[in-house]
């Protein structure tokens, strides 16, 4: 933990970044706790969340741009890789495609938050040919959520 308190701060937002481009580019690389001790910093000195926000923000998008087009350009190949690295690739791209093909793109608002389908239902939007703005809409609007529930949390918490 002091080890991470001195990364960030020396280098803040840098190690939000690249923590968040990490963890949602696949990489077994924990965000959340970034995130938070960055956010817990900020507000215990008084300044705005606001900069941990959009930078995780962009860093989620970042990576998940990287598999929406990775899905673009290899499919089903892609998509049976990651899902012979999962946990469980017997049910892996059944049951997100399942899912997918029953909400589609809006189903990325809360991909983040259901662990393993993230990844995928990005690869899936690109599979699919989902337009590309439609994807980065729906997207962002789940990556700002997924990013904003820490930094909400450390704001809440505290309070007086």
């Amino acid at each position: 933990m002091e080890a991470l308190l001195a990364l960030i701060a020396t280098y803040g937002l840098l190690v939000v970044f690249v923590s968040v481009l990490l963890d949602q580019g696949g990489l077994p690389v924990p965000a959340y706790p970034a995130v938070i001790v960055t956010a817990a910093l900020a507000v215990d000195r008084g300044e705005s969340v606001l900069p941990i926000l959009v930078v995780s923000t962009v860093a989620a998008v970042l990576a998940d741009l990287l598999w929406f087009f990775g899905g673009r350009r290899f499919g089903v190949t892609l998509l049976r890789l990651m899902c012979r690295l999962s946990l469980s690739p017997d049910s892996c791209v059944t049951m997100t495609r399942d899912i997918y093909s029953r909400w589609g793109a809006p189903s990325l608002i809360g991909a983040k938050f259901v662990p393993g389908f993230a990844a995928v239902a990005t690869t899936l939007a690109g599979e699919n040919r989902t337009r590309v703005g439609i994807f980065l809409f729906y997207d962002t609007l789940g990556a700002l959520l997924w990013s904003g529930a820490p930094c909400c949390w450390v704001r809440s918490s505290t309070k007086p």
